[in-house]
């Protein structure tokens, strides 16, 4: 299983927030600060602007005092006690039911808050489905370093050394068994790199692996490399061992980002041609709504910001972008709302399927066709 890592919120820890309901409110804050701040008074500047809009989410004087509690805690912690050392900083927090959890991330985030009863997790979901862990392997003929990468930094490194046999003067028949020497101890070598590879992504789980070093060392690797690992790996780079996490990062960052690109617009490609001919998926607002209510969901697809006004069921039996004044499942009245982006996420985690949000070609052709869709469970 895979672990909660330290750099930031997990799926694990998505499902627990969603999981999480409160009548009296719970706040929702995502912050960005530029790379270089940190100073004080740059931050109170971030946080009151931030904060401000929690003013609209106060319909009543009993909601009112618990939003000004909420901005309140969260304006001193932010301010005065927050160590700050990543991009972004987002925080959950509901005062009466014990509810808080702050991450700070090496990542961009769209700056939002919410005031609601329950924690607003869309945009993590997106933040989390662009930068999801993966992992880096660096090798050379004596020597390998495994590192693996979440939500835009180094997570874990992992360090092989072998001695590599060195140059020998003597010729003839005894330099040919010592360059067959050499050879079979690089094999060995790789071969223990390509098994301590296998043990990280069975510890921390990534889905794609990128390998830099040597041009003839990373070739090498990549024959030995077992089937399920070799099928992972999305692209390679010339690198000497020895760069440093940052720069690994920031040169394989490129590679990554391509191969999430291919691999959304692969999917939505795939979602377009099977609504379109009549099979297990749907397309547009309505449709894609109506199949979360009826729970027939496997994985909803979507663009980050996907926001789009309509009415929704509160109990999460129905919406739809068309005006409504009942709900058709259970007869109840519907509310108005500003995101039915948010409502779609909230009603996959409710009923356990999977969210991917895309982006470059993959949301212009999504966009095209409505703007959302779902591979449907049956």
């Amino acid at each position: 299983m895979a672990q909660e890592s330290p750099f930031g919120p997990s799926s694990r820890t998505l499902r627990r927030l969603a999981g999480f309901r409160s009548p009296l409110g719970v706040l929702s804050a995502y912050l960005g600060f530029p790379p270089a701040g940190g100073e004080r008074r740059d931050r109170r500047a971030t946080v009151y602007d931030a904060l401000a809009p929690l003013e609209r989410y106060a319909p009543n004087a009993r909601l009112a005092a618990r939003v000004d509690e909420e901005r309140e805690q969260a304006a001193a912690f932010l301010m005065e006690e927050l160590e700050l050392h990543g991009r972004s900083v987002i925080l959950f927090s509901c005062a009466p039911r014990g509810l808080w959890e702050v991450f700070q991330l090496q990542v961009p985030v769209r700056p939002l808050v919410r005031f609601a009863e329950r924690p607003l997790l869309a945009p993590l979901v997106a933040v989390l489905d662009e930068h999801e862990r993966y992992g880096v392997v660096l090798v050379d003929k004596d020597k390998a370093r495994i590192i693996t990468v979440y939500l835009g930094q180094a997570e874990h490194e992992t360090e092989i050394a072998d001695g590599y046999p060195g140059r020998t003067e003597m010729g003839g028949w005894a330099q040919a068994r010592y360059a067959r020497h050499r050879e079979a101890h690089l094999h060995r070598h790789l071969l223990r790199v390509a098994e301590g590879v296998l043990a990280e992504e069975r510890r921390r789980r990534f889905d794609r692996l990128i390998v830099g070093g040597p041009d003839e060392v990373r070739s090498a690797l990549l024959a030995v490399l077992p089937r399920g690992l070799r099928s992972r790996v999305v692209g390679t780079f010339a690198a000497p061992l020895f760069v440093s996490q940052r720069e690994i990062v920031e040169r394989v960052s490129g590679i990554e980002e391509g191969a999430e690109r291919q691999r959304e617009a692969e999917l939505v490609g795939l979602l377009v041609e099977a609504a379109r001919g009549g099979g297990p998926a749907v397309i547009g607002w309505d449709d894609t709504l109506s199949a979360l209510g009826e729970g027939r969901v496997h994985k909803l697809v979507l663009i980050e910001p996907a926001a789009q006004r309509g009415r929704a069921c509160p109990a999460g039996h129905f919406a739809a972008v068309r005006a409504l004044r009942r709900c058709p499942v259970c007869g109840g009245p519907v509310d108005n709302v500003a995101d039915l982006g948010e409502w779609a996420v909230e009603r996959a985690f409710d009923t356990d399927c999977a969210v991917e949000t895309v982006r470059g070609q993959a949301a212009q052709v999504l966009q095209g066709v409505g703007g959302i869709g779902a591979v449907l469970r049956y």
